[in-house]
């Protein structure tokens, strides 16, 4: 019978990946006999950076779901073209933060929130300042760019819209020209309508130098 008080552990063989034990050769004492035995623990998970039966990567702090890390991405999820499909959820699956792609047919990098009740704003951006001095930089910055990160000369700017994609409510065109399809108020006075009271008075102007 071997008592566990003459097994001593005399050695760790590890590769070079931090905590993974890939060989563990303990040392069995019985009376004056001595046994070597080796014991494979099959702890080494990572195989060519890849967690052993996932589609999980890592190396030195990077990982990737889905395949490889690409670039100097800490986190890099794969998410392919023409499916609909969420890459990061927090929440309880119901309301929350979700990430992904928007679209069946191409890619539309989409990003939604999701509230619980009326109280709640279902997305909410906050800038804060990092201190107290002056600046001509706005806190929140929507910065449009080409493909090629220089000024964007070839679509609108920004557009807003309520559950339509190729109509929308306001728009910033390329030139930065605010254009609104209904009406502009101002403390209740409608902008529009005050447009056309005015040209009123104007084509009235003209009748009268005439």
């Amino acid at each position: 019978m071997i008592d566990r008080n003459d097994i001593l552990l005399t050695k760790i063989i590890s590769d070079n990946a931090p905590q993974l034990f890939n060989e563990l050769i303990p040392v069995l004492k019985q009376g004056s006999d001595t046994f070597w035995i080796s014991l494979d623990l099959s702890l080494n998970t990572l195989v060519n950076n890849r967690i052993k039966n996932t589609d999980i990567y890592y190396e030195s702090g990077r990982m990737g779901l889905g395949r490889y890390p690409l670039f100097n991405y800490r986190l890099d999820i794969a998410i392919p073209k023409n499916t609909l499909m969420t890459a990061l959820h927090i929440g309880d699956g119901s309301v929350g933060f979700s990430l992904g792609n928007g679209t069946c047919e191409g890619f539309i990098p989409e990003i939604i929130g999701i509230s619980s009740n009326k109280n709640d704003a279902g997305l909410y951006f906050v800038g804060m300042a990092g201190s107290s001095e002056s600046s001509e930089i706005p806190l929140i910055v929507f910065d449009s760019r080409s493909t090629y990160n220089t000024k964007l000369t070839n679509r609108p700017i920004m557009g807003i819209t309520s559950g339509r994609y190729d109509e929308y409510d306001v728009m910033i065109d390329v030139s930065g020209n605010l254009i609104v399809k209904s009406d502009i108020r101002l403390n209740d006075l409608s902008l529009l309508e005050t447009i056309k009271e005015l040209q009123k008075q104007i084509d009235y102007l003209k009748t009268k130098i005439t």
